[in-house]
């Protein structure tokens, strides 16, 4: 079920269940083109047709789920539906009508001036309500400088750009909107988290963590170095922080106050612990899919690169785990009989 709905009337259930089925299609999708079952079934379409549609259902799915103020949404306004709408047509409209609109991109067609428009205007808004105005306005800046950049001085100075060659140019062409970073969420960043949630919802986070009381019950500050094996584990397949503290978290915190640990530094041990998923290989976070296919490297190398830092990185936790431990006087924690993790969960 998609977060960000607060309890409301059943405009707000219809609204869940469109959310739903538009991260639904958003996973279908991108399993089905990561598989190439669209080259088995006859089908020879451009990647841009693809992402482009792709883009457009993640921009309904935004105005959807996120509400222009505040965390969560009680109702769906008018204006969102009319922004979902408008994104999503103007998305496909980029889709369907890729292979004449990029052969005539020098041409700079008054349609695809119009759909850019509304896709920049839209993904600015769109980022600033899934993540935060901050990176809005750095992206708004960089579009700024794109513009104006011919009026600045020295070395600072850009060449001169017309707004509808710009516009064009970031809304249709390979290197922008639909380029690398979107090729490489919708076909390998999905399909990856998709099987890391398989896992977990089939009993992967719990057999971790058992694992980690195995191994760790035993010592001093053991409910610390749960968490942090835990978490490592666990992040090593997902390579998302909040999926890691969602699925460990509701053990491990527990545990550790149990333990005796303050509720905050429980809570910061396992955010810690768990924002390290991100730099356990083989999963790791996005950055890592993009950089391999910036550079134009095996995704092993990028592994590889990434391992001493990220056993470094868990071996820092470790010993402050144990500094800690031995500076509170933790007690030992003992396994015991039947599975500690269901203990924890009640």
């Amino acid at each position: 079920m998609i977060a960000g709905f607060g309890p409301g009337t059943g405009k707000a259930a219809l609204s869940r269940t469109i959310a739903d089925l538009l991260a639904l299609l958003i996973t279908v999708a991108s399993l089905l083109w990561a598989a190439d079952i669209y080259r088995r079934l006859g089908l020879t379409i451009f990647n841009e047709q693809f992402l482009a549609l792709m883009l457009g259902v993640n921009l309904a799915l935004v105005f959807i789920i996120k509400p222009a103020r505040g965390k969560i949404k009680t109702n769906l306004p008018w204006y969102d539906v009319i922004a979902a709408l408008v994104g999503f047509g103007a998305a496909a409209y980029v889709g369907f009508e890729y292979p004449r609109l990029i052969d005539a991109l020098y041409e700079r067609p008054a349609d695809a001036l119009v759909v850019g428009c509304v896709l920049l205007a839209l993904v600015l808004e769109g980022l600033r309500r899934a993540l935060s105005p901050a990176l809005a306005i750095v992206l708004a800046i960089f579009l700024v400088l794109g513009f104006f950049g011919h009026l600045l001085p020295g070395t600072m100075q850009g060449r001169k750009l017309s707004f509808d060659g710009l516009v064009t140019f970031l809304a249709i062409d390979s290197n922008a909107l639909l380029g690398i970073p979107l090729m490489v969420v919708t076909t390998i960043v999905v399909p990856f988290v998709f099987f890391g949630s398989l896992l977990s919802r089939s009993g992967g986070s719990e057999f971790f963590t058992d694992i980690s009381i195995a191994l760790m019950g035993r010592y001093r500050g053991g409910s610390a170095k749960i968490a942090i094996t835990a978490s490592g584990l666990f992040g090593s397949i997902s390579g998302s922080a909040v999926s890691n503290v969602a699925s460990t978290g509701v053990i491990t915190i527990p545990l550790m106050r149990q333990a005796g640990y303050r509720p905050a530094t429980a809570g910061a041990i396992e955010a810690v612990a768990s924002t390290g998923g991100q730099l356990m290989p083989p999963v790791m976070g996005i950055a890592a899919f993009v950089m391999a296919e910036f550079l134009q490297i095996p995704y092993s190398s990028v592994v590889l690169a990434a391992l001493v830092p990220s056993i470094l990185y868990y071996g820092a936790l470790f010993m402050q785990a144990d500094l800690l431990a031995a500076r509170d006087g933790m007690a030992l924690l003992l396994p015991v009989s039947g599975s500690l993790t269901n203990r924890c969960r009640l």
